[in-house]
């Protein structure tokens, strides 16, 4: 693509707080450790275009597992964003309609636990929770920029519109991820998002002001992001390390499951996934290392 916004260098990411939300000699690019349980890295939860769970392993996206249809909505024709929340390690989706649902990661039974009170906009959409606000952060390829309180009797705040410059919506925003996703009361957060439009790492910082910033180019032009989430490591319940992974599908129409280093855009490619498993979200399951 041709149109490009500059990128935040390091220095001007670290002025915009992104250091409070890294600890010190955070390895953000570097390949971590892998689930002890396997050999080919973190477990993710994906979410297809005909409503299935899969699951998968970090290097290998080409073997997803089959969960199950997604079952049990109401009021809701399709869910259209996933993610787990700290603050119970459950798994949440969101739904096209509003509904918030608790949704089983074995069996993909849903169960509706809240309802947005503004209405969606747009046609593409990513869901992240807030670990140090609890509130969930839902964002559109049409600039929209929400935060939910998921609890009993919670609201929706309608917030700042996505944008680079005042007055001028982002686009192409369909993928954020907050870091350092522990329950630390001196843990700091941020917000990155991925703008398939621009090829690039965001930082949405203010997030509730939706000012957007661009951190680092991706390694290639990509057509859309079909999931984005970031994994914390915690270490005696304070986050040690963030690590960024996403699905993007190329203009050749392959999606591959890459690490993506938060703060250059740097992709580092895991697999491919399979026609049938390619997932429209993903979320990574909380504590496995």
């Amino acid at each position: 693509m041709t149109s490009r916004y500059g990128v935040l260098s390091l220095s001007a990411a670290i002025a915009l707080g992104v250091a409070t939300a890294f600890v010190p000699g955070t390895a953000i690019a570097a390949g971590g450790s892998v689930s002890p349980q396997s050999h080919n890295g973190l477990k993710v939860i994906g979410l297809t275009a005909d409503q299935r769970l899969i699951s998968f392993y970090e290097r290998q996206p080409g073997s997803a597992t089959n969960i199950g249809y997604v079952r049990g909505l109401s009021g809701d024709r399709k869910i259209i964003g996933i993610d787990y929340r700290v603050q119970n390690g459950k798994l949440y989706g969101v739904g096209n309609a509003g509904g918030i649902y608790l949704i089983s990661p074995t069996t993909a039974a849903a169960t509706k636990v809240s309802q947005l009170t503004v209405a969606l906009q747009g046609r593409a959409f990513a869901a992240d929770f807030n670990p140090a606000a609890d509130r969930l952060r839902v964002v559109s390829d049409t600039g929209q920029n929400l935060r939910h309180d998921v609890n009993p009797g919670g609201a929706t705040i309608v917030d700042g519109r996505l944008s680079y410059m005042p007055g001028v919506d982002a686009l192409g925003i369909t993928g954020a991820a907050y870091t350092n996703n522990d329950l630390n009361a001196s843990t700091a957060t941020t917000l990155f998002d991925i703008d398939f439009k621009l090829d690039q790492v965001v930082l949405q910082s203010p997030a509730n002001a939706g000012t957007l910033a661009g951190t680092g180019k991706l390694s290639f032009d990509i057509a859309s992001c079909t999931g984005f989430d970031a994994y914390s490591t915690v270490r005696n319940g304070m986050t040690v390390k963030n690590e960024g992974y996403a699905a993007l599908r190329s203009s050749s129409g392959t999606t591959r499951f890459y690490k993506v280093d938060l703060l250059t855009g740097k992709t580092y490619a895991r697999g491919t996934f399979a026609g049938e498993n390619t997932p429209v979200d993903i979320a990574i399951p909380l504590n496995q290392l």
